[in-house]
């Protein structure tokens, strides 16, 4: 129990605390967005559900319930987009694990939609650098990389293109990400260094899925 309510503690107060120092950029204000009403998320939710037969979530009006939605433009072609922020609603680590899904325009009269999952995932993680808008993401990862046997956060910075695809932008902001630090007990950060495998299997485990969005 204590160990647990210590892994909560970083994920929900002290995750992003170190990216200040890390990279400054993100010293900058939230992006705005409008809140979407319990109606347009439910509404969401339960097209989900129809299209994917429950298979990927568990549909129980307590997902829904705690679900979060919000409109912005997230690409800045001056249209809206949408977030949607879905618990999986778990029990230990996976109480704080999301799918974040983002309904982008694709410059064609269309919208592509962008899933990754998250721990710890906010509407308040989408920041606004030098005028763009991005998406922080973090994930835990189970077992160690090359150089470190821990299990591990890795932090990693996302941005939208005007054709509606969700892209990995870790290198245009601040210092270089992603940003990896050993899972402790005791919230706090430091950046392991990271072999080119490594490199890639946080890219293969963190994968976004886009696909063209049917309502």
């Amino acid at each position: 129990m204590k160990a647990t309510f210590a892994v909560l503690i970083l994920l929900a107060v002290d995750a992003y605390a170190w990216m200040e120092e890390w990279a400054p950029a993100f010293k900058s204000t939230p992006a705005n967005f409008r809140v979407l009403s319990h109606e347009s998320v439910t509404n969401f939710v339960s097209t989900l559900k129809d299209k994917n037969g429950g298979n990927d979530y568990r549909w129980d009006w307590d997902q829904i319930e705690y679900t979060k939605g919000a409109a912005i433009d997230l690409n800045g072609d001056g249209s809206d987009d949408f977030v949607f922020v879905i618990p999986w609603l778990g029990c230990g680590l996976a109480n704080r694990g999301y799918w974040v899904h983002f309904i982008v325009s694709d410059g064609a009269k269309g919208r592509m939609e962008n899933i990754v999952e998250c721990y710890g995932a906010e509407l308040a993680d989408l920041v606004k650098v030098r005028g763009k808008t991005y998406f922080r993401q973090s994930n835990h990862f189970y077992g160690g990389f090359e150089k470190s046997k821990h299990n591990h956060w890795v932090y990693q910075i996302f941005s939208f293109g005007t054709n509606g695809v969700m892209r990995c932008a870790n290198v245009e902001v601040g210092r270089p990400f992603p940003a990896v630090t050993i899972h402790y007990i005791n919230p706090k950060f430091k950046q392991i260094e990271l072999t080119e495998s490594d490199l890639k299997m946080i890219a293969e485990e963190t994968k976004i899925v886009s696909r063209s969005y049917v309502p």
